[in-house]
């Protein structure tokens, strides 16, 4: 009598407590679903989800792949490098203001392009004689890269050795041409160095190019009484290159700027061109920066 009571009773208690626990098991494959959704394109890795945002910061998602896994593999360089030293870590762009620039959908097919890139080179960073570097980049250059041996005696970047990039010359942003009168010109250069005195008409006195290097970046300037360096001018009149010239035409200041960034080490629109025509990501670098390797993440191998 008592087995049958238990066996009434038990059966009454799964009645009452099936449908619960179906419901529970239900919500609860809702809920995991809904966690996967939310999360759509986050990786467990934050080094990753930050490679991923600085490479989309610092390249345009629509170049070749190989160009994209190119500059990967400069971000996870640089990320690590400036971690060694204690430095500022590469800017980045969020995912809020990555996904308002594409919109929702775009936004998630351009991350997941970026993720690829960065996964398929996972764990790969520059280094020269075993050490892991900084790696300097830029837009495009004058028809060659810089080597910096010309301008600083520092040998702290030997890697930065002139390069050939004549596709540069393609880009829509490799010539810039623009005119502003002498006063506006006197007037600039007066703002930014008080205390010379600049002559009112003659351009060749004013500032006067005395110096390239080898790249035909400008290295000297010759102001009155004051020599100064290609790139202060270029700041001064925020030129997009520090491969420029100065000639009076017309009446007015006619300046000539070739290349976009400051023209070391790899040129973006030259790694994209080289990536059409069949180059890998590591041809790519090892094209732009001299006598590397492209390898695993060095341990215990931190620069002096």
């Amino acid at each position: 009598m008592m087995e049958r009571l238990k066996t009434i009773i038990s059966l009454i208690i799964i009645i009452i407590f099936l449908p619960f626990l179906v419901t529970f098991v239900v919500q609860g494959d809702f809920l995991n679903q809904s966690e996967q959704e939310d999360t759509s394109g986050e990786l467990s890795d934050p080094d990753t989800e930050q490679l991923v945002l600085i490479l989309a910061h610092e390249m345009p998602v629509s170049y070749e792949e190989e160009a994209l896994k190119a500059q990967a593999v400069i971000a996870r360089t640089n990320l690590l490098y400036a971690r060694e030293k204690d430095g500022a870590e590469p800017e980045s762009i969020s995912r809020d203001d990555m996904r308002e620039q594409l919109g929702a959908e775009e936004f998630q097919k351009c991350y997941e392009r970026l993720k690829s890139c960065v996964e398929d080179t996972v764990g790969e960073v520059v280094s020269y004689k075993n050490k892991i570097v900084q790696l300097p980049y830029h837009f495009a250059s004058a028809g060659k890269t810089r080597d910096i041996g010309e301008v600083d005696d520092d040998d702290s970047m030997p890697y930065l050795k002139a390069a050939a990039s004549v596709d540069d010359l393609q880009s829509e942003r490799f010539l810039k041409i623009e005119f502003i009168s002498k006063t506006q010109f006197r007037n600039k250069l007066k703002e930014a160095f008080p205390d010379l005195e600049f002559p009112e008409k003659d351009i060749n006195k004013m500032a006067s190019v005395s110096r390239r290097d080898s790249s035909s970046y400008v290295l000297i300037v010759d102001l009155p009484g004051q020599k100064v360096s290609g790139e202060e001018i270029r700041n001064v009149f925020s030129l997009n290159s520090a491969c420029f010239s100065i000639k009076e035409v017309d009446g007015q200041v006619r300046i000539v700027t070739k290349g976009y960034g400051q023209g070391y080490g790899m040129s973006q629109y030259g790694a994209n061109e080289m990536a059409k025509q069949g180059s890998t990501y590591k041809e790519i670098l090892k094209h732009y920066y001299h006598g590397i390797k492209v390898g695993p993440v060095l341990k215990n191998k931190k620069s002096d």
